[in-house]
């Protein structure tokens, strides 16, 4: 994937070019805004199957259900949502 953006020359924070955006009444849109938004959507969308899925191995838990293949395949999506959710929180995503 190419980037949109580009630190700026001071380092403080990034630009994109003007090409990539497009200002309308009431705000912008273009490449960069479609982009933006894809990516809040995917990191929205991960932090709500999170949440799902700790409350489906709680579930699972009180029914005494900790050996089931479910539960242990619930248990490795966790793990592995855990870790892209570190490396969003590493870079600044919350």
């Amino acid at each position: 994937m190419a980037r949109l953006t580009r630190p700026r020359a001071n380092g403080a924070g990034y630009v994109v070019d003007e090409a990539y955006i497009t200002h309308e009444a009431g705000g912008y849109s273009g490449e960069a805004i479609e982009r933006l938004a894809r990516f809040e959507n995917a990191h929205a969308d991960l932090l709500a199957q999170q949440d799902s899925i700790l409350s489906e191995l709680e579930r699972l838990r009180g029914e005494g259900k900790q050996k089931t293949v479910r539960f242990r395949e619930l248990l490795g999506q966790k793990m592995i949502n855990s870790a892209l959710i570190e490396l969003f929180e590493q870079h600044g995503v919350r």
